[in-house]
């Protein structure tokens, strides 16, 4: 750009040199055209123009007046003088114009030769600008090119790495979701094994509280001709001491027993507490919404195991009302959270089959799992026994036939993994093939369109080289014509 302006700047300035010398050489042109108007021209011996019949004898008076005139107005001294006598000649005032007039006739030779010179040098000027200009514009859309083939990889590069992203998130989340699925069936069946062993201790409870009450009753049957003892001893009998004893060993009893149930109370209740928290993080883990802007029934659930878990803080689950309405709350709270859940996972299924309708199904995946396995196994077996084929070969003597039958096997396998070798290979070659035929028809469109660049820059170095040149006035009708029947060519 400033090597343009610069350039522009310059022709500007010689545009302006030259117009002012040729303003003067034209004023010049203008007074020796004006001074030799309607005068003969004759030619001398060296080929020179020289003006005949200028002065006569009869216009003597009118040419000296004429003379001195140009002469004064050129700025020089009159070449006669008035006199009483006549008109006198001054001779020295003519031989200093005419000194004056060749100093100045050479003055204005030079100058025109230093125009030209200057004129040269600034063609040539323009042509190396020129030169240059078009020499940047190459160097130009050569960076242009590989600006465009960098940015091109770098975002088919972006894109690959984007869908590797996609894939590694979509894994993450098939792995968390399982590992959900995992916890919550663990949870769920340490769940049921305490309910099945609270219930276990309801009923020893219920049954040692049905012994101890029926122990406890009055109104009883009283047996009479009571039956010895089958050790042969008395018992004994019935007194105050005997009694007050027995009913302190009863009293012991229950408070063993009430110990031993408060105990396993405390201890229960430390497991509930314990399974409870672990559930509070696996459904938080779970329903923790990603965008929490969003009301959603997964914060309602949330919200109302929280309030069920900060009940379960408060109390001590000290009393069947307590532990009853606990459990009624929870079982809600899990229907709630079970009808979401398969809510979602309704939808998730709907959202699957309609983007997977040509993925495998999972019967189609678990037989071929199985067949896969069975033929592993097989081979496995296969194996094993060609092992000890192979075992019993090197104990055994080395015969004909089973040389020749190892061979067979040897040549079989050989022959497999060459023909898997030979797949590959073909692959690869019609791989190579179309990469081929896809760069050889980059490499012709690239072709021709260097050609029509080049074409481009021949017709624009020319118009501009016809434009510079000093007969650019002339030329401009042929340019015209020859672009016209260009126009109608094509």
């Amino acid at each position: 750009m400033a090597i343009l302006l610069s350039y522009y700047s310059c022709t500007e300035i010689k545009d302006t040199s030259c117009s002012s010398s040729r303003y003067r050489m034209s004023s010049l042109r203008q007074y020796s055209q004006s001074s030799v108007l309607s005068l003969p021209m004759t030619r001398n011996p060296y080929n020179m123009p020289t003006i005949s019949a200028f002065c006569k004898e009869d216009n003597v008076s009118e040419c000296i007046s004429y003379i001195n005139r140009e002469v004064s107005s050129l700025g020089f001294p009159l070449l006669c003088t008035e006199s009483n006598n006549g008109p006198e000649l001054n001779l020295v005032a003519v031989l200093n114009n005419v000194y004056n007039l060749l100093q100045l006739h050479r003055r204005c030779l030079q100058a025109m030769e230093d125009i030209e010179v200057e004129q040269v040098k600034s063609n040539s000027n323009m042509d190396y600008l020129q030169l240059s200009n078009t020499r940047l514009k190459d160097q130009l859309e050569l960076s242009k090119r590989e600006n465009t083939g960098l940015l091109e990889r770098e975002r088919q590069l972006q894109l690959k790495v984007k869908s590797l992203h996609n894939c590694l998130k979509n894994e993450k989340e098939e792995v968390q979701k399982l590992q959900s699925i995992i916890a919550s069936r663990a949870t769920q069946y340490n769940h049921d094994m305490k309910r099945k062993e609270r219930e276990f201790g309801k009923l020893k409870e219920r049954l040692n509280q049905l012994l101890i009450d029926k122990k406890d009753k009055k109104q009883t049957f009283e047996v009479l001709n009571y039956v010895g003892r089958s050790d042969g001893k008395r018992s004994l009998w019935k007194t105050g001491k005997t009694e007050a004893r027995h009913e302190g060993e009863m009293y012991k009893t229950l408070l063993n027993d009430y110990d031993s149930r408060h105990k396993h109370l405390l201890m229960e209740n430390a497991e509930l507490k314990k399974v409870l928290q672990q559930m509070k993080r696996d459904m938080v883990t779970i329903l923790s919404p990603r965008k929490p802007s969003e009301p959603s029934p997964q914060s309602e659930v949330l919200s109302s195991l929280e309030e069920v878990f900060i009940k379960v803080e408060s109390l001590e689950l000290s009393c069947e009302h307590a532990r009853e309405q606990l459990t009624n709350s929870i079982r809600q709270q899990w229907r709630r959270l079970k009808s979401h859940v398969e809510r979602l996972d309704s939808q998730a299924s709907l959202v699957g089959e309609r983007a997977n309708m040509n993925a495998i199904p999972k019967e189609v995946h678990e037989e071929e799992m199985d067949r896969l396995k069975l033929e592993i196994q097989h081979y496995k077996d296969f194996i094993h026994t060609q092992q000890q084929l192979l075992q019993q070969q090197l104990n055994s003597p080395c015969d004909y036939e089973t040389a020749s039958l190892l061979n067979d096997c040897y040549m079989q396998e050989e022959k497999e993994r060459l023909k898997e070798d030979w797949k590959s290979f073909e692959e690869k070659r019609k791989n190579f093939e179309t990469e081929r035929r896809i760069f050889t028809e980059a490499a012709i469109r690239l072709s021709h369109e260097r050609k029509a660049f080049e074409e481009d820059r021949a017709t624009w170095l020319k118009h501009q080289f016809l434009n510079l040149t000093p007969f650019g006035d002339q030329m401009k009708p042929q340019m015209s014509k020859s672009q016209s029947a260009l126009s109608v060519c094509k």
